[in-house]
């Protein structure tokens, strides 16, 4: 059977069966243990956040989070962003609930009419919205090789024609910040999702792929130095992938 036809959750933190994840979500659906799962916290949400603010974003920017997780980032951005303007995207319905079961986090969700899709695929494209920005953290570091081409092509579909793709990933040409290379610098070329190891790509690797579906890969190694500088562990390479203009 293809990949992506596999009844597995191909996109997020665990690959278990659609009927046991329906089953599990709402037993381990608590604040400690949803931290531990993303193995992030506010300190690096914010971080994320101001990344996306020295992009440029602005309250009536649109931001789609890929990854959504339990709204350590997301929480932020939806209290800074205009009403309706912020959707986060997570196959792992509980994390988001998690947050939302915290009464000040549902109210602000509430209130700003913020928006999210369960769905294992990176396409946000059925709401029909074009985004100024997307935010990823941690998603292409864990993905299938197949997957690097399924995220660029789902976020290529809703990105506006001026906007910007923020994601860490882990190159296999490894950083100076902490991440070591990969064997033979070579792609890892895993064809499942990787939880809670690591997938890496290299950088050509990842050019091709963005170039196939209209962008243009960027290395930001200052975000790196950003994020390392408080959360030394999170020594991922961040990317901008931009629509390619002739």
């Amino acid at each position: 059977m293809p990949l992506r036809e596999r009844s597995l959750m191909a996109f997020g933190k665990i690959r278990i069966p659609r009927q046991v994840a329906q089953i599990v979500g709402p037993v381990v659906r608590h604040p400690t243990l949803a931290r531990r799962y993303v193995d992030t916290d506010e300190v690096s949400g914010q971080l994320q956040f101001e990344i996306l603010k020295r992009e440029g974003c602005v309250p009536s920017s649109r931001v789609l989070e890929v990854g959504c997780g339990c709204l350590h980032a997301g929480r932020q951005l939806i209290r800074y962003l205009d009403e309706s303007h912020y959707v986060g995207v997570d196959p792992n319905a509980w994390l988001v609930q998690t947050a939302r079961d915290e009464p000040d986090v549902e109210q602000l969700v509430t209130d700003k009419r913020a928006r999210f899709l369960h769905v294992n695929t990176f396409d946000a494209s059925s709401l029909g919205v074009a985004f100024d920005y997307v935010l990823s953290h941690s998603v292409l570091s864990h993905c299938a090789h197949w997957q690097l081409d399924q995220f660029l092509q789902g976020v290529a579909k809703v990105l506006a024609p001026t906007g910007r793709v923020l994601a860490s990933i882990y190159l296999a040409e490894g950083n100076a910040y902490g991440s070591a290379p990969a064997p033979n610098e070579d792609d890892s070329r895993d064809e499942e999702w990787v939880y809670p190891g690591i997938s890496r790509f290299k950088l050509s690797t990842v050019e091709d792929a963005a170039a196939r579906h209209g962008l243009t890969a960027v290395t930001l190694p200052d975000y790196t130095a950003l994020i390392t500088s408080t959360r030394p562990r999170e020594c991922h390479d961040w990317m901008i992938f931009t629509p390619t203009t002739d």
